[in-house]
């Protein structure tokens, strides 16, 4: 049985969580990559691109590009509507909701190494 990995790129609505409650202290910048939890233990590396704007500061939102790194465990059926929390470390510092896939392919894993 061949493995492989899963990569998803997709359009969402982020929303950074308020410093007062529990969020980061600075904006976040172009390229930011954080992880990303879909209702799982599981946390999957990704890079968030803004849409018409440089930075995020906390407590604000805005429409973001996702690119999702390639993972085994990457679940199978990401769609619009789902929701997702980032995370630096063990701490929640966004939501989010996709609102399209753009992209989703799947890659033998010896290629995503």
């Amino acid at each position: 049985m061949r493995a492989y990995k899963t990569v998803y790129n997709f359009t969402a609505l982020l929303s950074l969580l308020p410093t007062e409650n529990g969020g980061r202290k600075r904006p976040v910048y172009n390229h930011y990559r954080p992880s990303f939890s879909f209702s799982t233990v599981n946390q999957f590396s990704g890079e968030i691109v803004f849409i018409g704007q440089e930075e995020l500061k906390p407590g604000g939102t805005a429409r973001i590009e996702v690119k999702l790194l390639p993972s085994r465990f990457v679940p199978l059926n990401l769609k619009g509507g789902d929701s997702f929390a980032i995370m630096e470390g063990d701490k929640v510092v966004g939501t989010g909701v996709i609102q399209e896939i753009r992209d989703e392919h799947r890659i033998p894993a010896s290629m995503a190494n």
